[in-house]
C-alpha cells in the first residue's frame, strides 16, 4: 500500500481503492445472481381423478367370454324330459360406452369415485350340444347378441390418484335366442325362440389414468340373464338361463 502511495499519489491512491473494491462487490454480486438462475425442470405425471370433481367421458372396449355353463333339456308335450347337455356360452365382443363420474375426497388421500356408464356390445356368444334318444339325434343351442347395458360403477383410487378400483353392478337387456332340432332319418323339425330379455351384471377391475384425459381399463365380469321357460311349435320347450363370464379391456377418453 505505501508502494502505491508513493507512486500513484494520495489522490490516485483514494481513486484505485475504490475501483477495487467496486469491483469485488460487483463479482460477488454475479456470482449470486447464477447461483439463483439454476431451478429444477417441471415433473410432468397423469392427472389424479380428483382433479375433475365431475366429467363426461367416452370409450371402446373389448373381450372374450365363457364359462356361462346352462343346462338344456328338451320337454315334450306329453310333459316328458329329456336332458340334452350343458350349453357353455363363449365368444368374442366389443362395446362402445359413454358415462359421467364424480368425485369426493376419502380418507388416507384417496378420492371415492362413482357414477352411472350406458353401454352396448356387439358381437354373439354362443354354443350347441347334441345326443341321441332313442335313435333320434336332438340338439339345443343359445345365442346371445346386441346387449345393452346401464351400470353404477364406484371405487377407490390410490393415494397418487391415477389407479382407481372399481366395482360395478348393472342392468343389462340382451337378444337371446333359443335353437332345437330333431332328426331322425332324413327327417329334421327345427326348433327356434328369439326374443329380448333382461338380465344382470357385475363386475370387478381397474382404471389406469395415463395422462389427463386417456385412461385404459380391465375388468373381470358376470352377466346373467333372467331365466325363462321358452315355448316352441309342436308342444315342445325348454328352461334357458343364458349367463357368462367375461375378461374385458377398454380405453376411455376424458372431457
Amino acid at each position: 500500500m505505501k508502494f502505491l502511495k508513493r507512486y500513484f499519489g494520495p489522490g490516485r491512491y483514494v481513486a484505485l481503492s475504490t475501483l477495487l473494491v467496486y469491483s469485488i462487490l460487483s463479482s460477488a454480486t454475479v456470482a449470486g445472481n447464477l447461483d439463483q438462475g439454476v431451478t429444477d425442470a417441471p415433473v410432468v405425471s397423469p392427472k389424479r381423478f380428483s382433479s375433475d370433481v365431475n366429467a363426461f367421458y367416452l370409450g371402446l372396449s373389448g373381450g372374450y367370454a365363457t364359462g356361462g355353463t346352462d343346462r338344456f333339456g328338451l320337454r315334450t308335450s306329453t310333459g316328458s324330459l329329456f336332458e340334452i347337455g350343458e350349453v357353455d356360452l363363449s365368444g368374442g365382443y366389443g362395446g362402445i360406452r359413454g358415462g359421467w363420474r364424480g368425485v369426493l375426497p376419502a380418507m388416507g388421500g384417496r378420492d371415492y369415485v362413482y357414477g352411472f356408464e350406458l353401454g352396448y356390445d356387439f358381437g354373439s356368444l354362443d354354443d350347441e350340444v347334441s345326443t341321441q334318444i332313442g335313435g333320434v339325434d336332438v340338439t339345443g343351442g343359445s345365442e346371445v347378441s346386441d346387449v345393452l347395458s346401464v351400470r353404477f360403477r364406484n371405487g377407490l383410487s390410490n393415494k397418487s390418484g391415477t389407479v382407481l378400483y372399481f366395482l360395478t353392478v348393472g342392468y343389462v337387456q340382451g337378444d337371446v335366442t333359443t335353437t332345437s332340432s330333431i332328426t331322425s332319418g332324413t327327417a329334421v323339425q327345427s326348433l327356434e325362440d328369439e326374443g329380448s330379455r333382461p338380465g344382470f351384471s357385475a363386475s370387478i377391475g381397474a382404471e389406469h389414468r395415463l395422462n389427463e384425459n386417456w385412461s385404459i381399463t380391465g375388468e373381470y365380469e358376470y352377466v346373467q340373464f333372467e331365466s325363462e321357460t321358452v315355448e316352441f311349435d309342436g308342444g315342445f320347450s325348454t328352461k334357458s338361463t343364458p349367463r357368462y363370464r367375461g375378461l374385458r379391456f377398454g380405453l376411455n377418453y376424458t372431457f
